[in-house]
């Protein structure tokens, strides 16, 4: 019977085509899940690879008020099966009971937030695909089903390495979709607009610099059609840039077929893996102390830092040092949950489904 669930599971989530939006994908992968264990609330949540942080995702059971104890605890407390250990360990599923030898009470999340609510043990998996995580999840079973059975548990690690690719692939259909209408431009050698999509004038207005008479292409588009035409290390070019309305874009240019200078040029709402290093460069950071971030919030030690950006501990540790007064927190975790609740909370928030 084992075996045949986990076939139905794996098959569920195989079934998904590449054209499904996350939501569908997400509502497989908890389906699929529920096929191969027990439990009665879960979170399967995505994440930006590059910090470990969720972007969205979709909840049942578990209260909506429980979101913020939960992420005050993952961030900011000791405890037992971090997502960022987890994805950076060979073992990316484990349980809460195992964890603490049967002694749920030692665990911080027990004690501050699953006894109220009645909960037994925990699951976590982190579901990575190499060196990548591309999303996790949170299973927690009632005190009237106990702790999670071996083969359950077994089973969810068999699953996991399908449930990221899946995730995978539906970040990657994210990352060309953007989440909103995207404006493609056609430029010749002089910059001068040949072609352009339905609704584009909208977007390139947003981008006009104020005071100055621009009506043709924005200047900020024109230096990057230029690089794209003139860069010879890759094929495209791509950067963030701000609108006249606040909001963050992502503009790509890549050189057309022909050799005669014309440029497409694409304009598209910035996503959060976008928006992470400018958030973080707003401290002042210097681009080694950004690369310093990025790697603590995955989990990094010093060491680890050190050998990833081929530097001495002691220099990291004096970048650390640097990174925490800049951002005005006193420990890795603040500065990691600074960048989660101060920044990208609301967006998470927004792209949470709960099923009750």
């Amino acid at each position: 019977m084992a075996v045949e669930r986990f076939v139905t599971a794996r098959d569920r989530l195989l079934r998904v085509g590449e054209d499904a939006d996350m939501a569908l994908i997400l509502d497989e992968t908890v389906a699929a899940l529920h096929e191969v264990t027990a439990f009665s609330r879960c979170a399967v949540l995505t994440v930006d690879p590059w910090t470990l942080l969720p972007t969205g995702g979709v909840v049942e059971g578990f209260p909506p008020e429980a979101c913020g104890p939960f992420w005050d605890n993952e961030l900011l407390s000791p405890g037992f099966n971090k997502f960022r250990e987890l994805a950076r360990s060979t073992e990316t599923v484990a349980t809460l009971v195992e964890a603490t030898d049967g002694d749920i009470d030692r665990a911080p999340i027990y004690t501050d937030l699953y006894a109220s609510l009645g909960i037994a043990d925990e699951m976590r998996a982190a579901f990575v695909l190499g060196t990548t995580c591309w999303g996790i999840a949170v299973l927690a079973r009632d005190l009237a089903d106990g702790a999670f059975p071996d083969h359950q548990i077994d089973e969810v690690r068999r699953l996991a390495p399908v449930v990221a690719r899946v995730l995978r692939s539906g970040a990657c259909r994210l990352d060309a979709d953007a989440h909103g209408r995207a404006a493609v431009i056609v430029v010749d050698e002089h910059n001068e607009i040949r072609d352009l999509t339905a609704d584009s004038r909208a977007l390139l207005d947003e981008l006009r610099i104020s005071g100055v008479a621009e009506p043709g292409l924005p200047s900020l588009i024109g230096v990057v059609a230029r690089r794209a035409r003139r860069n010879r290390t890759s094929t495209h070019v791509a950067t963030r840039v701000c609108g006249t309305s606040g909001r963050w874009l992502r503009v790509a240019a890549a050189p057309m077929e022909g050799g005669e200078g014309y440029v497409a040029v694409t304009i598209e709402p910035a996503r959060p893996g976008d928006l992470v290093p400018i958030v973080i460069e707003s401290y002042g950071l210097t681009p080694r102390e950004v690369e310093i971030v990025l790697l603590l919030a995955r989990g990094f030690t010093t060491k680890a830092i050190a050998a990833e950006l081929a530097l001495s501990s002691h220099t990291v540790r004096d970048h650390v040092k640097t990174v925490l007064a800049r951002a005005g927190v006193s420990s890795r975790g603040e500065l990691v949950a600074r960048l989660f609740t101060e920044h990208l909370l609301d967006g998470f928030e927004n792209a949470l489904r709960h099923v009750v």
